[in-house]
């Protein structure tokens, strides 16, 4: 027999197990993990319905759209009593040069939403013209390749109780899945035999890729019965940011889950002789470009190099 009580401990029900297990499920509402979205300004909303039906037309993906309405759902707010038919370019050029804090990937990514939008308003003549066609180019400075060194990778599983946080490392590490392509995971994308396994990846964009993994990996992925790896307890998968923070807490020294797709990159660029192209494919990127960034060259390739080019 149990109880249930209310916040204030009075009982609300006395009864077996199965009976107690009925008036929850009767009463639970499902609500989404994270944060509550925040308001969207009453002129906006309708035309960032209008997007959000455009980018679905498009097949882009969930985290994409949801992105884009993140980032001009903030505009929206910061700029008060604002409509977007009659938004300017001065105030966009306002609003982006207000916040210093931003990294230029971020700055980026908000200048590339406020494009999207307006370019949709300005097709459907829905505005006399585009504030943002010709808004500043944001120059995002060449960065280097950070990958988690395998020590700290073999310290974390060493320490690490929680077996699905183990197993969330070694598909960073292993496989270079971003923590979103981790996340979601079916046991189903696991294909193939002894000697031949892989993970058929969904990527960034609806992108699809096919990552070889080893058997013993394979053999972890299917050892259970769920539909998702990281099952959530609310149903569905657990959250990109949730898996992200289980694993940086398990990491030593301030290493993320982006570290170790970087390791992986890195690895996987040693272990094919320098084929950025195989690396490419594995990673699921469109541009060589940004697998260079994912691929550190080793100090030993290095120095190999520099001293080819001595005089005899």
């Amino acid at each position: 027999m149990v109880t249930l009580s209310d916040r204030e401990g009075r009982p609300v029900l006395t009864g077996s197990l199965d009976v107690a297990e009925a008036w929850v499920g009767a009463r639970f509402v499902c609500r989404p993990s994270g944060p509550a979205p925040l308001d969207i300004p009453k002129l906006w909303q309708p035309w960032l319905d209008l997007l959000v039906a455009e980018l679905r037309a498009a097949k882009r993906s969930p985290q994409t759209i949801n992105l884009r309405v993140q980032r001009l759902a903030a505009v929206a707010r910061e700029i008060p009593g604002s409509d977007p038919r009659t938004v300017t370019r001065g105030d966009l050029i306002k609003y982006l040069g207000d916040h210093p804090e931003w990294t230029p990937e971020y700055a980026h990514s908000v200048r590339t939403s406020i494009r999207v939008f307006f370019a949709l308003l300005d097709d459907l003549e829905a505005r006399p013209n585009n504030p943002a066609r010709r808004l500043p180019r944001i120059a995002i400075q060449r960065a280097l390749p950070r990958p988690c060194p395998d020590g700290a990778i073999r310290a974390a599983l060493d320490e690490v109780t929680d077996e699905r946080v183990a197993l969330a490392i070694r598909l960073g590490a292993e496989a270079g899945l971003r923590r979103m392509e981790i996340a979601s995971l079916r046991r189903d994308a696991v294909e193939g035999w002894a000697g031949a396994f892989r993970i058929r990846v969904r990527g960034k964009g609806g992108h699809e890729r096919i990552v070889p993994i080893t058997d013993e990996l394979a053999a972890r992925l299917r050892a259970d019965d769920t539909v998702y790896v990281f099952p959530s307890a609310l149903g569905g998968h657990i959250t990109a940011r949730h898996l992200g923070k289980l694993v940086r807490e398990a990491l030593p020294d301030r290493w993320t889950a982006h570290t170790l797709r970087h390791r992986y990159a890195t690895a996987a660029y040693t272990a094919s002789g320098g084929d950025l192209r195989v690396v490419q494919e594995l990673l699921g990127h469109v541009s060589p470009a940004t697998t260079a960034i994912y691929t550190k060259i080793t100090d030993e390739s290095m120095r190999r190099a520099a001293i080819g080019a001595a005089l005899d």
